[in-house]
């Protein structure tokens, strides 16, 4: 293993890592939230905040987990035909070409969502006074994080025997 993939390796694992925290994190603020905001309600005093930092932290949920999914090969994909063929360099191009392209879209993700994040520094949220650029940096952060792991798979490509270990839907 060269460097270069050992360094990406070890990003992507970190990466993964840091992405795996952030969601459990999320999870369980919105877990107590939103069960804290149900029983309050029963009460007759519920925080009008709730639904709406709840609904934010589902956004940071989807983009940081969505890192965690690729990184483990379980984002939806149409493998059955590259899986079925034996090893060859058409296979390697096939994985390759998939690969580059799911690049592409990221950096594009990356690109505009944080051209929006940064647009959104004036706006505030309707009910929390603090502006909704925090929601939407989760975009451009959770693209940079699963960049992070398909540069690992791209550059993996070159170096392992088998391309099939570095598709990005198992």
């Amino acid at each position: 293993m060269t460097k270069v993939m050992r360094w990406l390796q070890f990003a992507s694992d970190k990466v993964d890592r840091l992405a795996i925290w952030i969601s459990i994190l999320y999870a369980f603020i919105v877990t107590v939230l939103v069960l804290g905001s149900v029983f309050l309600r029963m009460a007759g005093s519920a925080p009008s905040w709730s639904e709406e930092m709840a609904r934010w932290l589902l956004v940071g949920i989807a983009f940081i987990s969505s890192s965690v999914a690729l990184k483990r090969g379980a984002h939806i994909g149409i493998t059955s035909l590259v899986k079925s063929l034996p090893y060859s360099l058409l296979v390697k191009i096939i994985i390759q070409a998939s690969n580059v392209l799911v690049l592409v879209f990221l950096v594009y993700m990356f690109w505009f969502g944080l051209d929006a994040a940064l647009k959104a520094v004036d706006q505030t949220g309707d009910i929390i006074p603090v502006s909704v650029v925090f929601v939407k940096l989760q975009i451009p952060i959770g693209a940079l994080m699963m960049i992070t792991h398909v540069l690992y798979c791209i550059a993996g490509i070159f170096t392992e025997d088998d391309p099939k270990t570095f598709l990005l839907s198992q």
